[in-house]
């Protein structure tokens, strides 16, 4: 291919290992500690005095991400836990260019597989690959690529934004110190509650069994046969991610005698009983998740609808006041537990009208779309990013400079 080459990485860099840093490491950067000190994946602090004056590449060099390539700041320290380019051999450098081509070449795959892992300079120096001679070109391509990493990181700027919005609510709508419409109450809005404490004026104490029902413990049998050839989704506690969605898509089937039992209706609230993932939780809708039946030590829960909405209640259950909730109640033993009895007791803040906790969700429903929105742009750029990096990388796309 005209204004390409094929070459191994040795014959563009030479590599030496970092020093190691034994002076105070800041966690955050301020005046005095303002160069940041590179390990194998990244950034882990900043120091007072730089070891380099020049911005470089440097390769994680041990460790789980071995391999990983970046480009350091003008001013940094490289630690020995990476291999930074002590020399160029390349006639033409352009440094995003190559920060971006050598990532690509997936160094941790050429790590040693006996104990920790590490990659070497002779280890990497053989692979063979090819490039844009002319610096115009691989200045056109990191350009491009680098456009896509900036909108990336604006929209999850956004996301991280709306997340902490969100987390701002919780603790304010949640609690009844903010109104649905922004304002806070004042303090004759609040009566006390002697075990509770301050409550709002038209809100109550309630415990979750106070509203809803436990309907059924543990779920079906994962070896049950088929039944009139159905195959529902079969949602276990390893099914639930941290924010209350499914991540799996097994089938399974059930004999006749429990699928009445075990299928679950729209609205039905799943909590993780036991093992790794105890407390963690799933409101069922099934347009958005298929006919199901729980299994694998899952409890559920029925909601009286005329005194809370379950999506309201999927909010208490993301908040960080249900999470120390779970904290406290969770028995660590062989496998952490919190069973029914425990789950029922938990107590929260409700308001007394359906209409008000309507008012709060859409507050959050609004939140939630700007996230969702911006999660399927990311998944969007992301394959953008990924489709160009294999096209302009590889020289099957050129571009003009």
């Amino acid at each position: 291919m005209k204004g390409w080459e094929t070459i191994k990485v040795k014959q563009c860099f030479k590599f030496r290992n970092g020093k190691s840093f034994n002076g105070i490491l800041k966690e955050k950067a301020d005046n005095e500690y303002c160069y940041p000190v590179y390990g194998g994946n990244g950034v882990i602090g900043y120091c007072k005095t730089p070891l380099l004056k020049e911005p470089t590449l440097i390769v994680g060099r041990v460790g789980e991400y071995c391999g990983n390539v970046f480009k350091t700041q003008s001013e940094s320290w490289v630690t020995d836990n990476a291999m930074l380019v002590n020399e160029i051999l390349l006639k033409d450098f352009n440094i995003d260019f190559w920060a971006i081509k050598l990532n690509s070449l997936q160094f941790n795959h050429y790590s040693d597989s006996t104990g920790q892992p590490k990659v070497t300079q002779g280890g990497i120096g053989a692979i063979s690959f090819t490039y844009p001679i002319n610096n115009e070109e691989q200045t056109a391509i990191a350009n491009i690529l680098s456009k896509v990493d900036e909108t990336i990181a604006a929209v999850q700027n956004s996301i991280d934004s709306a997340e902490r919005l969100k987390k701002s609510l919780m603790q304010n709508l949640l609690t009844g110190k903010m109104k649905p419409d922004g304002t806070f109450r004042t303090p004759d809005e609040f009566y006390i509650d002697e075990k509770f404490g301050k409550v709002p004026v038209g809100w109550e104490v309630k415990k979750l069994k106070e509203v809803c029902t436990n309907t059924g413990e543990y779920g079906a049998n994962a070896s049950a046969i088929p039944f009139n050839g159905l195959t529902p989704r079969y949602i276990r506690i390893t099914d639930i991610d941290d924010f209350g969605n499914l991540i799996d898509e097994d089938k399974a089937t059930i004999d006749a005698e429990n699928y009445d039992k075990y299928l679950l209706q729209d609205d039905d609230f799943l909590f993780a009983r036991t093992g790794d993932t105890v407390g963690k939780s799933l409101l069922y809708k099934r347009a958005q998740m298929g006919m199901a039946v729980y299994a694998g030590y899952l409890i559920k829960y029925t909601f009286d609808k005329e005194k809370i909405i379950p999506e309201y209640f999927n909010v208490i259950a993301q908040s960080e006041f249900f999470e120390r909730f779970k904290v406290a109640m969770k028995r660590i033993g062989a496998k952490p537990n919190i069973n029914s009895g425990e789950y029922s007791s938990f107590k929260f803040l409700l308001p007394k009208t359906t209409q008000e906790q309507l008012a709060i969700l859409s507050r959050f429903n609004d939140v939630d779309t700007i996230i969702s929105k911006n999660n399927s742009k990311l998944i969007v750029l992301g394959k953008l990013k990924k489709s160009l990096m294999q096209n302009l990388l590889t020289g099957k796309v050129r571009v003009i400079y």
